[in-house]
């Protein structure tokens, strides 16, 4: 309420100089209906009442490009506090002003637009911005809306389109326009229509060649297919690029190589990846193919080491699961006690915002930017 009462102090103040103005120019000499309204006005405001003070000042104050900008700050500053229903209204109202200019609708527009988009009204908003699309002046902020309004419509092909046309206005937008064709083969694979999916892959492809789930889309559509072969060439090819997102792929590469019959591989590529990676589920999976190559004893003393130089609670659980060859009252308790520890889940964050979560959002949930979320090491 502070800061309505704080926005409302130059209404008052131009409402009065309006309302004083036409008193003291006119032939009446009684107070008019004006006066009265801008101290009625006045006393809302003043007796902290400020949603009645604001319809007597937005009823007494002229609607020109004078005043313009204080009735969008008010309707600025409504949406921000999730009143949005008043913003519609005073934005309804601004548009409905005969004296206004084309450009100062046109501004009005673009709010009342963005009001829509706050109450979920996607396809008011819409139509706004198409119209605003085709004013010069408002072109490229209209086509950042209407690429929002798609994406949350899951209007892929709609999104790719006003990414492209965003990229020829402002600049290259690769992890957008990748990830927009991730999310078209993603539909098209839902819908069985293979010849598309693999379209909108190889555009994801061409336009970042680093794109880690247009890789991963590609190898587990060959894993469904049984193409073992070359889908493990992906997904190794995925593990040369970025050794960060191995615990999203890591259960497909061990699958591929069982599959393949390819235990000696597998073997070196999963010693070979967690040295050089932090994460436990790599680990954990080695361990378990060292506990088959070089039995328990071997797979204890490398946990041993490993406790040893990065000690830490999930490296803890993963050797009370290895060691079963001391037997030993004592130990049997600190290993049920152990085991008994939550795992560490695998979480992510956002390079952008900070948003961190225990689910892969290749779209952030919190600023909206694509391909900005990353697995944090555990």
């Amino acid at each position: 309420m502070f800061e309505i009462a704080i926005l409302l102090l130059p209404v008052a103040a131009a409402s009065g100089w309006f309302v004083a103005s036409k008193h003291y120019t006119g032939k009446a000499k009684k107070p008019s209906n004006e006066y009265e309204g801008y101290f009625k006005g006045l006393n809302y405001l003043l007796n902290e009442q400020p949603d009645k003070a604001i319809n007597v000042f937005i009823d007494l104050l002229n609607v020109d490009d004078e005043t313009i900008e204080t009735h969008l700050a008010l309707g600025t500053l409504f949406r921000q506090r999730g009143e949005v229903e008043k913003a519609i209204r005073l934005h309804q109202n601004l548009i409905a002003r005969p004296q206004i200019s084309h450009e100062t609708r046109a501004n009005v527009l673009n709010e009342l637009g963005l009001d829509y988009m706050r109450a979920g009204l996607l396809d008011r908003a819409e139509s706004i911005f198409l119209e605003l699309e085709k004013k010069s002046s408002h072109q490229v902020k209209a086509i950042h809306q209407l690429l929002s309004i798609f994406q949350q419509e899951s209007e892929w092909l709609k999104a790719i389109d006003y990414a492209s046309k965003l990229e020829l206005a402002t600049q290259k937008q690769p992890l957008l326009l990748s990830h927009l064709h991730c999310e078209a083969a993603l539909f098209y694979k839902n819908m069985g229509e293979s010849t598309l999916t693999q379209t909108h892959l190889k555009k994801a492809l061409k336009i970042d060649a680093m794109c880690i789930r247009a890789h991963l889309i590609d190898a587990e559509i060959l894993m469904e297919k049984a193409q073992y072969k070359q889908a493990l060439n992906i997904l190794l090819k995925m593990a040369e690029l970025d050794k960060r997102f191995a615990p999203l792929y890591i259960d497909l590469i061990v699958t591929c190589f069982d599959d393949l019959g390819r235990d000696k591989q597998k073997f070196h590529f999963l010693a070979n990846l967690q040295s050089d990676t932090n994460s436990t589920a790599v680990l954990s999976r080695f361990i378990k193919v060292l506990v088959e190559k070089k039995g328990v004893e071997e797979a204890s003393a490398f946990m041993k080491n490993k406790l040893l130089k990065h000690p830490s609670k999930s490296l803890l659980k993963l050797y009370a699961q290895v060691d079963h060859k001391i037997e030993h009252e004592e130990f049997d308790f600190l290993r049920t006690v152990i085991n008994k520890l939550e795992d560490e889940p695998l979480t992510f964050q956002c390079k952008h915002c900070g948003f961190t979560s225990i689910d892969l959002n290749w779209c952030c949930p919190s600023c909206k930017e694509w391909g900005g979320i990353e697995p944090v090491t555990v």
